[in-house]
């Protein structure tokens, strides 16, 4: 395999300024097909900035079908996996690349999960990846002043512009989610601490829940501290273990998962 470098003498390295194609040509048919339709199952499972390329990948692999296959297939693939999958238009995933591809300013229709639509957002795009079981893009939202997060499935319209932008030199994608202990990021973060008990101590500490996380070992458990962008998330998660989880600080935290409980605790009610 020959790659297309480019030498940057001043700062002494080689730069990758052009992906070269591989011919795949021993490939059946129904390897084809089962390579395209697996790309469905990253939906379900795992946390890959790859699964952008995944997904290109397998719709060339459509694309080079033989005849009325290939059309059949494509159509397959947009609707099974694009759609149903991560609930994304196929026409709103390519205007997302070709502007990030292009630095190409967009203006963008938004659903928020309580169902407003944020109208004409001014964006500039930078990466699309894959977390949670959902497509995200991230980018410089010009109408917020900040780097922002969307889900690509909530994005309802995309209006290409004339403009070209340059990435704000200070971001950088890996540094900002190393924060987020499931989905949201940020560059600011929140010391939680959370209690288990015995009972479910063994599942806590035999896995790495976040890169931050600390674990100390107690009397009756241990207590499992972490720093993250978004404490809430530690919260849902916490939840999820019930009786045999208690959260510690902050004290906001604390006192939102008390009156989550309480909530809670009245839906049970007879």
């Amino acid at each position: 395999m020959v790659l297309i470098l480019y030498t940057i003498a001043k700062l002494n390295r080689f730069e990758i300024i052009c992906d070269t194609y591989i011919p795949v040509n021993d490939l059946s048919i129904s390897e084809r097909l089962s390579l395209i339709f697996s790309m469905r199952q990253l939906s379900a499972s795992g946390d890959y900035l790859l699964t952008v390329d995944a997904l290109n990948a397998a719709r060339k692999l459509a694309a080079d079908l033989p005849g009325p296959l290939r059309e059949n297939t494509i159509m397959l693939f947009d609707e099974l996996v694009l759609k149903e999958g991560f609930g994304c238009k196929h026409n709103i995933m390519e205007r997302l690349q070709q502007a990030i591809m292009e630095k190409r300013r967009i203006h963008m229709d938004y659903q928020r999960p309580d169902n407003q639509l944020l109208k004409n957002q001014i964006i500039d795009p930078y990466v699309i990846f894959f977390k949670r079981r959902a497509l995200y893009m991230e980018g410089l939202s010009l109408s917020e002043k900040n780097i922002r997060m969307y889900r690509i499935n909530r994005i309802m319209n995309i209006r290409m512009t004339g403009e070209l932008f340059s990435r704000d030199s200070g971001y950088q994608f890996t540094k900002r989610h190393q924060n987020a202990f499931s989905v949201f990021a940020g560059n600011q973060t929140e010391k939680v601490t959370v209690r288990f008990n015995r009972n479910v101590q063994n599942y806590i500490t035999e896995s790495l829940w976040h890169s931050s996380q600390k674990i100390t070992h107690t009397r009756n458990g241990i207590l499992f501290t972490v720093h993250v962008a978004e404490p809430k998330e530690v919260l849902w998660w916490a939840l999820g273990w019930g009786a045999n989880a208690e959260i510690i600080e902050p004290k906001w935290l604390r006192q939102l998962a008390k009156e989550e409980i309480e909530t809670m605790n009245e839906h049970y009610q007879d």
